[in-house]
């Protein structure tokens, strides 16, 4: 039996159910979840799964912002144009989740450079682009 797969993808630069049907073409065992609520895209719930984005609380914990700190390597978290972007990649990491699908290289590097791959070794997860997902789930396991 498959294991199943943990997706997040990063609804705020991604689409959703894009991501979605790679894994159902795939014939994955899965479960997704957002990052943003949906903005009028439809969400399909089938094989037990439900429409689901990961939960941000209203206030940080120390632990989180220690990590946010670290992912952003800003002491300043005032303002700053990616702090939401790495508050739910926090809660990815919080949930134990697999894989985290974005376009926001401007956060995550590029794929394959040396800040993605850092972020990926801090957080212990799979960062990936549409492309490099598209590819992952390709490959025969």
């Amino acid at each position: 039996m498959k294991a199943k797969v943990h997706v997040t993808v990063d609804t705020a630069s991604l689409s959703r159910p894009s991501v979605e049907r790679l894994l159902r073409q795939h014939q994955f065992l899965y479960d997704i979840a957002g990052t943003e609520p949906a903005r009028g895209d439809a969400i399909e719930a089938s094989g037990g799964q439900s429409p689901y984005c990961l939960p941000l609380p209203d206030r940080a914990t120390d632990a989180e912002t220690v990590f946010v700190r670290e992912v952003l390597d800003t002491g300043r978290l005032v303002q700053h144009p990616h702090w939401r972007a790495a508050r739910f990649f926090y809660a990815h990491v919080l949930a134990g989740r697999a894989v985290f699908v974005t376009a926001n290289d401007a956060l995550f590097g590029a794929p394959r450079s040396v800040e993605r791959n850092r972020l990926a070794a801090l957080a212990k997860t799979r960062i990936m682009s549409f492309a490099e997902f598209e590819r992952w789930c390709s490959e025969p396991r």
